[in-house]
């Protein structure tokens, strides 16, 4: 925590930023390790402060001395003790902060509010190793309950059915939680990229997307793989071999150094010069760790540059209205000469 908190500080120094209120809860988690739903930072240049009330005050305690412990009451709040501080200028995380919150700032405080959006998420985009390790195991458990899957589905079962299979294969096998909301579409419904589970029954000759991840130690993992039931159709391995040519393309290009938008045009050329440019219309990637989606942003409008030991997703794919969809997904590590896949599942097209 103390080498986090030490890389936030420089970049609130090169920022011009002299005190930083942090409420956004991914961002609190990584610079305590704390969970709970109840307290606030302030980080100055020489100070660190936790705030929070008598339910985690003793949980809070064991951050010490990297942390001031205040215990908040009806005496001492957020304003009162900032006001106390003497801070003339705050920066705010203002994409997690309500703008009542802010007025109240600037009324009970007095102080100049700045935008301080961004000085966490720029540090967190570089994973430590004990990010990395959280999120490998996290994969880990994904790609078994992948193989699960494959014996488990056949005809007749309902999307419903087979997500509530995954997810608790996932649970019982170490997963602290869901990375988000499982997608696993079948038929006619793949073509719809975020599709919800439905009561659909699947049948033979169906693809089936599963786009799904979990968490541990607060770390996500997140994949995707289509797999058909009983046989393909020719359209339907054309379509597959596409998408994996640009999901490999994509892989064997992304490093350090390459720019998001580089690596989203890598892919998408593949898929555009097959003639399916128009029915691939989301971007290539993104980044994973305590979100599932964080930066860097891997699309066509992108400047970010890749940098070692950010771990990123490549998922493109191709959906034919009312007909069929394929994604194929990997969570990978950037480093200088390429990546490491953390997925292990295998991606081509497997029939069952």
């Amino acid at each position: 925590m103390q080498n986090r908190l030490k890389k936030v500080k420089e970049a609130m120094n090169t920022k011009g930023v002299s005190a930083l209120l942090v409420t956004k809860s991914e961002n609190q988690v990584y610079l305590t390790g704390f969970h709970s739903s109840n307290y606030q930072l302030i980080i100055t240049a020489d100070t660190n402060y936790l705030l929070t009330d008598f339910r985690y005050i003793e949980a809070a305690g064991e951050l010490a001395p990297l942390y001031y412990v205040v215990l908040t009451d009806h005496n001492v709040t957020l304003y009162t003790f900032l006001k106390e501080l003497g801070i003339k200028e705050l920066a705010i995380e203002d994409s997690s902060i309500s703008y009542a919150e802010f007025k109240q700032l600037e009324e009970k405080v007095g102080c100049h509010i700045v935008s301080g959006d961004g000085i966490v998420e720029g540090v967190r985009v570089i994973k430590d190793e004990y990010e990395l390790e959280a999120i490998r195991k996290a994969q880990e458990i994904a790609d078994m309950a992948f193989t699960h899957m494959l014996n488990y589905l056949k005809p007749g079962i309902t999307e419903v059915e087979a997500a509530l299979e995954l997810e608790r294969f996932l649970r019982r096998h170490g997963a602290q939680g869901l990375s988000f909301d499982t997608i696993l579409v079948s038929g006619v419904r793949t073509s719809l990229p975020h599709g919800i589970p439905s009561q659909k029954k699947l049948e033979n000759e169906d693809f089936i997307t599963m786009d799904f991840g979990c968490i541990v130690e607060g770390y996500r993992s997140d994949m995707t793989r289509t797999v058909a039931l009983g046989k393909a159709t020719p359209e339907q391995r054309e379509i597959y071999s596409i998408v994996l040519e640009a999901q490999k393309a994509g892989c064997d290009a992304i490093r350090a150094g390459l720019s998001c938008k580089e690596a989203d045009k890598v892919c998408r050329d593949i898929i555009t010069d097959r003639g399916y440019g128009a029915f691939f219309g989301h971007g290539t990637g993104h980044g994973v760790g305590l979100e599932i989606h964080e930066a860097p942003t891997l699309n066509g409008r992108s400047e970010e540059v890749l940098e070692e030991n950010m771990v990123v997703t490549v998922e493109p794919g191709i959906y034919l209205p009312q007909k069929f969809g394929v994604r194929i997904e990997d969570l990978a590590i950037v480093t200088a000469s390429g990546i490491i896949n953390l997925v292990k599942s295998d991606k081509e097209l497997i029939v069952i």
